[in-house]
């Protein structure tokens, strides 16, 4: 028998979409047992009432406590699978062999963690397709610890290593936990921890969902901001490119914009990326003051 998998989302008013995704879940060919584990946070939109329907084990924590590592654990410490996977409440598996390709490479033991690739919604805007295209390749990648030796380079690389879509062998987790300290970007400070112990992770392109975010310019310069605070505490060591790679980023990006008829789209991704980039530098700034008043 194939090992039991829990597959852990925590929610809060993820919507309607909530019970396509979970819909998608049970369409799964995974042969093995599986679990889906809902932590959610305080949601009013029938969450929970869909959670039921689908029969999910559902655990409650009050807003006020959720914590990006600290909930993840939570989720864990209640799962009862030998794999745990982690899903956003805004990820849909795009096909019925997502989540087998997802753990293969943990049955097989190829590694001990997983990321899936994310594409963007049909309806999302152009630079978000653009996003996800140039971030998730359509090609395999195995990271080892030679890949952790510069960590602020890892961390612009490796924009893949997210926990939309992961998948964790238990054992691992237990090891390394996501740390409590962190409360952004812990996936990455969780991939750095274990390839540093020798653990190798896998980018499975196979293992497809949709996810993508219509930010508007206000909510796209705050999440940057948070990443670039959270860049400066995980990432301390090796060459910050975060200015080179934005512009190589941002020339391949009108390039496609042209190419693909989104001229008129020009104006605003020039705003776009303007917060993506303040927004970061700002972060970064903050994150590292807080570093060295610590």
């Amino acid at each position: 028998m194939k090992p039991r998998v829990s597959i852990i989302i925590l929610t809060k008013n993820p919507g309607s979409q909530f019970g396509e995704i979970l819909s998608a879940i049970e369409r799964q060919s995974y042969s093995g047992p599986v679990e889906t584990v809902v932590v959610d946070s305080g949601s009013t939109d029938g969450t929970l009432s869909r959670a039921e329907a689908h029969g999910c084990a559902i655990y409650t924590i009050d807003p006020e406590d959720f914590h990006h590592s600290k909930t993840r654990n939570f989720g864990a410490e209640n799962a009862s699978g030998d794999i745990l996977v982690y899903l956003t409440h805004d990820a849909t598996p795009k096909t019925e062999d997502w989540l087998e390709n997802l753990v293969n490479p943990i049955i097989t033991d190829q590694a001990g963690v997983v990321y899936g690739r994310q594409v963007a919604y049909p309806d999302a805007k152009p630079m978000n397709e653009f996003f996800y295209s140039h971030f998730y390749p359509d090609q395999r990648n195995t990271l080892t610890a030679d890949d952790a030796t510069d960590t602020r380079q890892f961390f612009l690389d490796n924009v893949y290593v997210s926990d939309v879509s992961a998948a964790i062998e238990r054992d691992i987790w237990e090891r390394y936990r996501f740390q409590e300290a962190i409360n952004m970007s812990e996936d990455k400070d969780f991939a750095l921890r274990v390839l540093d112990e020798g653990v190798n992770i896998v980018y499975e392109p196979e293992a497809v969902v949709y996810h993508s975010h219509d930010y508007d310019l206000r909510e796209n310069l705050k999440r940057r901001f948070e990443d670039g605070r959270a860049y400066a505490t995980i990432a301390a060591d090796g060459e910050d490119n975060f200015v080179s790679n934005g512009v190589q980023y941002v020339i391949k990006e009108m390039r496609y914009l042209v190419k693909n008829g989104y001229i008129h789209w020009l104006p605003y991704v020039v705003l776009y990326d303007f917060t993506h980039f303040f927004g970061f530098q700002c972060g970064k700034l903050l994150g590292q003051i807080e570093d060295l008043e610590r």
